[in-house]
């Protein structure tokens, strides 16, 4: 899959192994590398083998999570255009190949 990013703190973060380390924590950081690792060898989402990957719901229907460490998670969003949709309107997570990421932390806070 493609990866693209919300902003350019963002993509530094995910790019920049010493600005993940000062934003996430080494642990996080080092699940982070493997997690981008995962999703530029993916096929589409539903090939992503590690992080408990899964719809997020309620206020956040539209997102993906992807565990990292200590309670931190990858959230990305579909980037293909247009929006890959199945009969109900709802994302056609299995024709996503284009992602963005948009957050990384802990959602539950």
């Amino acid at each position: 899959m493609e990866i693209t990013f919300s902003n350019q703190k963002m993509q530094k973060i995910c790019e920049n192994e010493r600005s993940a380390n000062r934003e996430l924590g080494q642990a996080s950081a080092k699940k982070l590398r493997t997690r981008i690792s995962d999703i530029l060898a993916a096929q589409s989402v539903f090939d992503l083998p590690a992080g408990n990957p899964h719809q997020l719901k309620g206020n956040r229907i539209g997102q993906f999570s992807l565990n990292l460490s200590d309670g931190k998670r990858l959230i990305f969003i579909p980037a293909n255009n247009p929006t890959p949709l199945i009969d109900d309107e709802s994302i056609d997570w299995f024709h996503v190949t284009k992602v963005c990421i948009i957050e990384i932390g802990d959602y539950h806070d």
